[in-house]
């Protein structure tokens, strides 16, 4: 039935396309990567798929897997939701064994659904919401990430445990899921401690102007003091956001998920001082665990410049994960491969200990960096690990 579906795609998309799919080598594992190459999306995407490629070259220069050379092919998504069916079709059509899709629930989850439909193996690169696996798409859906619920929860950890803050301050864009959960992570875990949300409010990705959320925030400021503002968001939009808020005189401290990882995005805030964000790890040379500072610095070696955020972890890690499967499983067959990857426990890969259950396909207890900004730059403040996992009922209601 599988390869009935597969073809049946594959010939579809070969068709509109009006060309030939490529037969596959019999000593090649084809890995297709259906992700952004263009676009907003791409500024997430490129740093863990060069990673992934440098994986691919230092794997391939081992031996290969199985006896096998691995090979990439791309098809760009161009950071749209609606071309990543067609992106996921494409790579199929090319021969991929393993499709890797983009590093957002939103964005990856057409191309993970048509693998998934065709019983193909599918890893995020980095998409942190858990519905990128089981419950969203399917069973041979995967990610790679840390939840975004973990992301969150780790801020509140930090903030409650490490600096006393007591009061916080939501501020969520509702334009995608990641942003609902990184809100709801912290939210849960700050409560939880026995802390307190004073105030909450919500805006979109691309509104202009948050003008009257500030005005909201500041009458919670001259009444009930929040400690911190933690704002849900990514890409331009949270720029804009937290460029507004300082603009506006507001001084306290601001956290975000892992979409605000590095500094890269501070240039427009000129001397940013006091945001933090939960992430893997610091791409600044000060992280504790030297595998990402060797890592990191590799990587600037290999692509002619340092890597914009720590990311690119996760998506050697995919790389890794689909050797490891595929070596004990003996085989490339979906099947047998998925059996092995719902074995791991805390396997040793780069981006940290890796679990995967029959039931979930995403990382909840990782240890997770906090990353501060200070006069725009970049660096390491701190390393938590959470007592206790995030709730998953947070995301699969019934």
């Amino acid at each position: 039935m599988r390869r009935l579906a597969l073809l049946a795609s594959a010939a579809a998309l070969v068709a509109a396309l009006g060309m030939q799919a490529p037969a596959q080598a019999a000593d090649e594992i084809v890995i297709g990567f259906a992700i952004a190459q263009s676009g907003w999306m791409n500024a997430y995407d490129g740093p863990p798929s060069n990673a992934a490629l440098m994986a691919i070259d230092e794997i391939n220069a081992k031996g290969g897997v199985l006896g096998k050379q691995l090979k990439a092919v791309f098809s760009d998504t161009k950071s749209s939701q609606a071309d990543g069916a067609k992106a996921g079709q494409e790579v199929l059509a090319n021969g991929a064994n393993f499709v890797v899709v983009s590093c957002d629930y939103d964005m990856g989850s057409g191309a993970a659904t048509v693998a998934n439909d065709n019983q193909t193996i599918a890893i995020s690169l980095c998409a942190s919401d858990a519905k990128m696996g089981v419950q969203g798409i399917g069973p041979y859906a995967f990610t790679m990430s840390n939840s975004s619920l973990t992301s969150g929860a780790v801020i509140a950890e930090w903030a409650y445990t490490k600096k006393n803050w007591r009061k916080a301050y939501l501020l969520l864009d509702t334009s995608i899921e990641y942003d609902k959960t990184i809100c709801a992570g912290f939210k849960q875990r700050w409560e939880k401690l026995g802390a307190a949300v004073v105030g909450e409010d919500t805006f979109k990705q691309d509104d202009a102007s948050i003008a009257s959320q500030i005005t909201r925030l500041q009458e919670t400021i001259s009444t009930n003091a929040p400690d911190l503002v933690h704002l849900c968001s990514y890409g331009a939009g949270a720029v804009s956001a937290i460029r507004q808020i300082r603009g506006a005189g507001i001084n306290i401290p601001i956290s975000g998920g892992d979409s605000m990882d590095g500094d890269y995005w501070t240039e427009g805030i000129p001397n940013l001082n006091d945001h933090y964000t939960g992430t893997y790890g610091s791409v600044f040379g000060d992280d504790p665990r030297a595998t990402y500072n060797d890592f990191f610095k590799k990587y600037a070696e290999k692509n002619g410049e340092a890597v914009c955020c720590s990311f690119a972890v996760a998506g050697y890690s995919v790389v890794q994960a689909i050797a490891l499967a595929a070596e004990r499983a003996g085989s490339i067959e979906s099947d047998a491969v998925l059996a092995e990857l719902n074995k791991f426990n805390k396997e040793d890969l780069l981006v940290g200990p890796t679990t995967y259950s029959p039931d979930l396909h995403i990382n909840l207890e990782r240890p997770q960096a906090v990353i501060g900004i200070k006069d725009g730059k970049g660096h390491f403040v701190d390393l938590i690990q959470l007592p206790e996992p995030p709730p998953l009922q947070l995301i699969f209601k019934k």
